[in-house]
């Protein structure tokens, strides 16, 4: 009961790092990568000596390239350009001459029609994924009606599903500001997996609401989601844990193409629990209390 009492502090935090995240998508902007715009990126590393200063990375604006700094002696370049003609630009800079040998660690290079392709691609991906999700939920909660009716718990996870995603889009956001980091197809897979994954928890949550709906018919609609929500809380959090833990294991210890996608990952299975715990249901229990207010 401890989560429905204090549901408006709980709702309130979603909502005040939902408006973060959508100033900080306002303010920074969504960085596409290459995969959806076309282009090079170059992720290169110093060979034995490197230069004992930091290489300036603003020159390289100049020549139409993004330049991050990823480690001691590692450098990552993103651009519009080809291969060739981006590898030509960097590597005077690198070598200074060529006084210092550094090797490229990763090559990443896709077309401009490949990209829009994939745009297209990504875009029917997702919508074909939340009306798969509307109908699965629609069929689950088909007998349920007292004391809600099916369609709130729909439109409850729904709301929820869009809070899942813009929760780590704003923070990818930020990274991309930061760190280089560009929506990308791993950037896609990574939001469909925490659609998957976050709506499987809230349809737990609920469906051991709707069984305890059955079970007691004259309790409070909120008593009886507190009870279904002491039931569920640990199965929630041990699924949690364990799939954090292992992407913590592949962002320190993977590799760097994955570390932005491992991230991702973990924030959206962090705010995802979270919001299967601590928002989905007391939204359900604030909606039928202003229902039950309005018939009075």
């Amino acid at each position: 009961m401890f989560i429905v009492k204090y549901k408006s502090i709980f709702i309130g935090l979603s909502l005040a790092l939902a408006i973060i995240s959508i100033v900080a998508i306002s303010k920074f902007g969504i960085k596409k990568g290459i995969d959806f715009t076309g282009g090079t990126i170059i992720e290169t590393s110093y060979v034995g000596l490197a230069p004992t200063s930091t290489v300036e990375l603003s020159q390289f604006k100049t020549l139409q390239i993004e330049a991050f700094q990823t480690g001691t002696s590692s450098y990552k370049f993103i651009s519009s350009l080809s291969y060739e003609d981006m590898s030509s630009k960097i590597k005077p800079i690198l070598t200074e001459g060529d006084q210092y040998q550094y090797k490229e660690d990763s090559i990443v290079s896709v077309g401009p029609t490949m990209g829009s392709e994939m745009t297209k691609k990504a875009i029917i991906a997702i919508v074909i994924v939340v009306f798969a999700i509307l109908l699965f939920i629609a069929f689950a909660f088909r007998e349920v009606s007292k004391p809600v009716s099916s369609w709130k718990y729909g439109t409850i996870a729904m709301v929820t599903l869009v809070h899942d995603i813009l929760l780590p889009t704003g923070i990818y956001v930020w990274l991309s500001y930061a760190r280089g980091a560009q929506i990308d197809t791993l950037f896609v897979i990574a939001l469909l997996t925490i659609l998957a994954i976050s709506i499987s928890d809230k349809i737990v949550v609920f469906d051991r609401i709707r069984e305890n709906l059955r079970l007691n018919l004259k309790k409070d609609f909120g008593e009886v989601v507190g009870i279904s929500l002491r039931q569920t809380f640990t199965r929630s959090i041990n699924t949690s844990v364990t799939v954090v833990l292992a992407l913590v294991a592949l962002y320190w210890f993977g590799p760097v193409t994955t570390k932005f996608f491992a991230f991702t990952l973990m924030m959206g299975m962090i705010v995802g629990t979270y919001s299967s715990i601590f928002v989905a249901s007391p939204l359900l229990v604030v909606w039928n209390n202003r229902h039950l207010k309005n018939k009075k």
